[in-house]
């Protein structure tokens, strides 16, 4: 898996091209009804938010490492994430950029930049855990994958479920205000993945989940995020999550 530093340039260059600054996005309310009617209120609160602009403290534990990391956080709908790290005294440490197909590392400590598919299982991992940077973007804004054609099956819990090539797809929705309390992912009886939707707060009229936790039960692997100083459907200028590699920066190359 190689590339040539020109053609890395210019893809960091086309991904960036087209992101310009978001206007403020006006919410119509969005009124929980009835448990029946939950895809629809989700989908509607879903597509509300076109911008997500956070400082998120990011915990993570699995058998090779535990750290905590403090980031700045930018989403822009329908599929862009950005998370850029700084140490003392406002030092660069690193920057991810998540697109639709593609991601980008950029690590400004150590001069080196990485880039790779969204579905290549081997290099799209987050930091020393098995979690994919598919999964990690879900779990950043709050949002639970694949809901719209979810079955209720459980009223009484609030839980639908959804059957996606051999694996269940689980959601428990609160019954009495409609936020989505977990998601689940069950292959051969057993729990894969599971996300925690925790601390609700309405921000611009959106309920957003402050507190989110991203879990492989198997591999004893934890995420875990908290955001504070929430802007939601708030103005983005493109260059807040510009990603800019220089000559000399370095492309890691991972055999």
């Amino acid at each position: 898996m190689k590339f040539s530093p020109l053609l890395i340039y210019f893809s960091f260059i086309l991904v960036l091209v087209g992101c310009t600054s978001k206007n403020i996005y006006r919410t119509s309310p969005v009124k929980f009804e009835s448990l029946e009617s939950w895809q629809a209120y989700y989908m509607k609160t879903i597509q509300q938010v076109r911008t997500i602009q956070s400082e998120a403290r990011i915990s993570i534990e699995s058998s090779r490492l535990a750290t905590n990391i403090t980031i700045g956080l930018i989403y822009t709908a329908p599929d862009t994430l950005f998370l850029k790290a700084e140490g003392p005294f406002g030092l660069d440490l690193g920057e991810i950029f998540i697109g639709k197909d593609r991601f980008i590392l950029h690590n400004q400590f150590n001069n080196q930049f990485f880039t790779g598919s969204l579905d290549d299982e081997y290099y799209n991992t987050f930091l020393e855990t098995d979690f994919s940077f598919e999964e990690l973007k879900y779990g950043l804004i709050g949002r639970a994958p694949q809901s719209e054609k979810a079955v209720l099956v459980n009223p009484e819990q609030g839980i639908f479920e959804r059957i996606v090539d051999d694996k269940k797809y689980r959601y428990t929705v609160d019954i009495k205000n409609g936020n989505l309390k977990s998601f689940e992912i069950e292959e051969s009886s057993s729990i894969i993945f599971q996300q925690e939707y925790l601390n609700y707060t309405k921000v611009s009229g959106v309920q957003f989940p402050r507190f989110v936790k991203i879990l492989l039960p198997q591999k004893k692997e934890m995420v875990a995020i908290y955001h504070k100083n929430i802007k939601i459907n708030q103005p983005v200028d493109k260059s807040s999550y510009s990603i800019e590699v220089g000559p000399k920066t370095r492309q890691l190359i991972i055999n």
